[in-house]
């Protein structure tokens, strides 16, 4: 494998540059690929993807350069200020580093610990982002130290949060992420015993414990609350037009459309249809597009879908196209083809087509896949390939191309890397080398199904 080949699949998770490290006989000509992927954050969407700590660890563990990446990992580590996706990645790599007895690693944790237990509970100032910034990485690295050193280390966090930030300010400084993974770790039950017999016998621990049953109580309430929103009427959510609920119009229209009348709806309908402002017009529009299982039963009339297809608001035309891709018909996938091939919408097309699509779509939407050049900076790639992957799947039988594997090698993102192994399962077409590469992938998800799916196989083939 060529460096540069080795950059582009390492630094996007893929387990062929893991395998790579394994296999190769001298592996310093990746070392700074490597480095460069432990110390920065290259995930592409932190909202979906899980952290890389476990595969830029087994990266390290691969280079020839272990202790050289660690201690560039803890130096990095100290200096990161308020780049919490990247604290994030530094300290998972740290906790797999003293999973594996390290002591550097491991005291790096504690002193990063205490050091910012001391840098919080020393500020006077609590609306400062930067704050907030550094409470949430002071919060992960409660979790990983749980993690690591289990109970003892539940406890020692309650009582230095308990004595050292809650009486500064309780709102800020009860981490409730770190609360409720303590649950899952330890149980609701040993946590709940634990606080009340505590809170007998230090003053502190009773705070702890009376905001923890404060923030329990409340979610029940909140929970409560959201099964008993009352359903809007239509007066109501065309007041939205005289801007008496700013800001609520979609929500509102979304509830009222769910359960209106058929009368009702098309009362909506027209009154979205004749309103002249953009952004009015795309609320009361909303609850027209599919919505998981949920589609509207009303049709527009196809001039007015038409008109918004080439509005000048691309909110407007997403909804036209979101429109009408939930009512797919032979005109539907005529328009769909004509815009990829005539080059005039080929995002749109392929979303279009992926709806309702045949087997001889499989080569135009491969073509049009391969026209967008996945980027970090750029969106428009990350939707069409999700499109594309759908429209595969929706498909009968197995894929006449190697779609499915271009998306697999070429995707940016880890989350729908793992959507993609799972349809190539599906169809088929989950070759035993890929199957190989996902069992060391950078996503937990991926790396978990490719191990059951290779325990399935290895039973089939012993009966």
């Amino acid at each position: 494998m060529t460096k540069t080949a080795f950059r582009n699949d390492f630094l996007r998770g893929l387990g062929s540059a893991l395998i790579e490290l394994q296999s190769c006989a001298d592996p310093a000509p990746f070392l700074d690929a490597i480095l460069y992927g432990c110390l920065h954050n290259t995930v592409y969407d932190n909202q979906t993807e899980s952290e890389r700590g476990w595969y830029l660890h087994q990266a390290a563990k691969l280079s020839g350069n272990e202790t050289a990446i660690e201690e560039a990992v803890c130096q990095k580590f100290f200096r990161v200020g308020k780049e919490y996706r990247l604290f994030v990645q530094l300290s998972s790599i740290l906790y797999h580093f003293a999973v594996d007895r390290s002591k550097t690693a491991r005291n790096a944790l504690y002193q990063q610990y205490e050091r910012m237990l001391l840098e919080l509970s020393r500020k006077r100032k609590f609306e400062q982002i930067h704050l907030f910034h550094r409470r949430d990485m002071f919060e992960e690295l409660c979790t990983r130290l749980t993690s690591l050193d289990g109970w003892g280390a539940f406890k020692q966090i309650v009582n230095d949060m308990s004595v050292c930030l809650l009486p500064k300010n309780i709102d800020v400084f009860f981490l409730d992420w770190f609360y409720y993974n303590s649950k899952d770790k330890f149980g609701k039950k040993r946590i709940a015993q634990y606080l009340q017999t505590q809170s007998g016998k230090s003053p502190h621990i009773r705070v702890y414990y009376e905001a923890a049953k404060e923030l329990d109580n409340h979610n029940k309430t909140l929970n409560q609350k959201r099964n008993e929103l009352p359903i809007p009427t239509l007066s109501e959510v065309l007041a939205l037009a005289r801007g008496e609920f700013p800001g609520r119009g979609r929500g509102l229209a979304q509830r009222f459309a769910k359960n209106a009348s058929s009368e009702d709806l098309e009362k909506l309908a027209q009154a979205a249809m004749n309103e002249p402002d953009a952004g009015i017009q795309a609320e009361l529009l909303w609850p027209f597009r599919p919505m998981g299982r949920y589609k509207s039963s009303y049709v527009f009339p196809e001039e007015f879908l038409s008109q918004l297809r080439q509005s000048a608001d691309e909110r407007l035309r997403c909804l036209a196209y979101d429109i009408i891709g939930q009512n797919p018909t032979t005109e539907t996938r005529k328009l769909a083809r004509s815009l990829i091939q005539n080059g005039t919408d080929i995002e749109n097309g392929i979303f279009l087509l992926a709806k309702n699509p045949l087997p001889e779509d499989e080569g135009l939407i491969y073509d049009a896949v391969k026209s967008f050049r996945p980027h970090r900076n750029r969106g428009d790639w990350h939707w069409v390939q999700t499109d594309a992957r759908n429209g595969i799947e929706a498909m009968r039988g197995k894929p006449k191309t190697t779609i499915l594997e271009y998306l697999y090698r070429n995707t940016l993102c880890g989350f729908c890397r793992g959507e993609i192994v799972r349809i190539m399962h599906k169809k088929g077409v989950l070759s035993e080398q890929t199957l190989g590469e996902c069992r060391f992938d950078a996503n937990d998800d991926i790396r978990a199904f490719a191990e059951r799916l290779n325990r399935y196989r290895n039973r089939s083939k012993e009966q």
